[in-house]
C-alpha cells in the first residue's frame, strides 16, 4: 500500500488512548463506508472506548442486517460537545459527510481514512491510499494494528463492504489482496450465501417497478449508455433514492458500451449522476468537471438546476471531449 505502515501505528496509538471516538461516513452511505465504520466501531468498543456513530442519511434498508447498524444515528442531534478523536471514512472532504462532517470540529484529533483520488488530506492523520481496492482494506489494517480479534460481527461488516465495493467480486478492483481477506472473513464465520441474499435478493417491489421505468429510458450512442429516472417516476412508484442504488450497472453491462451514465432527478431541482466505465476509459475527470469525484472507473456528481434532459446535454459535451482526449 502507498500509505506508510507507521501511520497506522500512530493512529492505533491515538485511538487506544482515546476515551471517546466519533465515526461518520459520506452521505447516502454504501457498503464500503458502513462496513468500515461498523467494524472499527465494534473494534474500539471491545477495548472499552466510548464510540459514537452518526451519518447524514439513514442506513439503507438493504444494509440493515449489518451488525451494529441500529446504533448509527441519523444526523448530529444529541452528540456530545467534545470528542477525543473523530474518524471520517470514505470522504474526500468533511463536507461529503454533510452536517455530520462538521462534527469533526468537536474533536482534538481527526483521522481521515479513504481511497478516493481527490482526497483533500484534511486529517490530523491521513490513512489515504488511492490504490486500495476498498476502504475496508485500510480499516482492516487498522484493526490488526489495534490488536483486536477478528470476531464474526467484525468479519461480517468487512465482508459486506468488500462484496459490494467489488460488485460481488466482479470489478477490476477484485485483487488477490481482496480475495485473501474475503477468505479470512469466511473462515471467521461469514456466510457468503446469506450476504448475497441480503444484498441482491430482498428488493422491495417498488425498486423493480422503477427499474422498469429506468430501463424504458435506456439509450446507447457512440459507446455511451444513458439511463434516467425523473421526479415523476419516483412519485409514481413511491420510490426513494435508495431504491435506485446501483442502477448504473445495467447500462454498463451492455456489450460494446465504454461508459454508462445513470441520471436521477432530485426534489431540489438538480440531477445526481452515477458514471461507470470499462477498462481504459476513466470517468473521474468527468465527475470532477461538475464538482464531483470518485474513482477512475466509478464516479459521481450533481448537475445543478437541471432536469434529466438538460443534465444529459451538459454531460454529453464533457463526455465527448473526454473521449476525444482519451484516444
Amino acid at each position: 500500500m502507498a500509505t506508510i505502515p507507521l501511520a497506522f501505528e500512530a493512529v492505533a496509538r491515538v485511538l487506544r488512548s482515546a476515551r471517546s471516538v466519533f465515526f461518520t461516513v459520506h452521505q447516502r452511505p454504501d457498503g464500503d463506508a458502513l462496513g468500515s465504520q461498523l467494524a472499527l466501531g465494534l473494534a474500539l468498543r471491545s477495548l472499552g472506548i466510548k464510540v459514537w456513530m452518526a451519518n447524514e442519511d439513514p442506513v439503507p434498508e438493504r444494509y440493515a442486517f449489518m451488525p451494529g447498524s441500529r446504533g448509527i444515528r441519523t444526523g448530529p442531534q444529541g452528540l456530545p460537545k467534545r470528542f477525543d478523536v473523530a474518524v471520517v471514512l470514505e470522504c474526500a472532504t468533511p463536507a461529503r459527510a454533510g452536517t455530520c462532517g462538521a462534527m469533526t470540529k468537536r474533536a482534538k484529533v481527526v483521522v481521515n481514512i479513504d481511497h478516493h483520488l481527490n482526497n483533500a488530506m484534511y486529517g490530523t492523520y491521513n490513512l489515504v491510499d488511492t490504490s486500495a481496492p476498498a476502504t475496508i482494506l485500510l480499516a482492516e489494517a487498522l484493526r490488526e494494528m489495534l490488536g483486536v480479534a477478528m470476531t464474526r460481527d467484525i468479519a461480517m461488516n468487512f465482508y459486506v463492504g468488500l462484496y459490494t465495493e467489488t460488485g460481488g467480486f466482479r470489478y477490476n478492483n477484485t485483487t488477490p489482496e481482496v480475495l485473501r481477506l474475503a477468505s479470512q472473513l469466511v473462515e471467521a464465520g461469514v456466510n457468503p450465501r446469506f450476504v448475497g441474499e441480503q444484498i441482491f435478493e430482498r428488493m422491495p417491489l417498488r425498486r423493480m417497478k422503477i427499474l422498469a421505468r429506468a430501463l424504458d429510458s435506456l439509450t446507447v450512442r457512440d459507446g455511451v449508455a444513458w439511463m434516467a429516472v425523473t421526479r415523476e417516476d419516483f412519485a409514481g412508484m413511491g420510490a426513494t433514492e435508495e431504491d435506485v442504488e446501483d442502477f448504473v450497472e445495467y447500462p454498463r453491462a451492455i456489450k460494446g458500451v465504454k461508459m454508462a451514465a445513470f441520471l436521477r432527478e432530485t426534489p431540489a431541482g438538480d440531477v445526481r449522476v452515477s458514471l461507470r466505465a470499462k477498462s481504459t476509459t476513466p470517468v473521474h475527470k468527468i465527475a470532477e468537471h461538475f464538482g464531483g469525484g470518485g474513482h477512475a472507473y466509478a464516479a459521481g456528481c450533481t448537475v445543478k438546476r437541471a432536469d434529466a434532459d438538460e443534465a444529459r446535454r451538459r454531460l454529453a459535451v464533457t463526455i465527448r471531449a473526454h473521449l476525444r482526449r482519451a484516444r
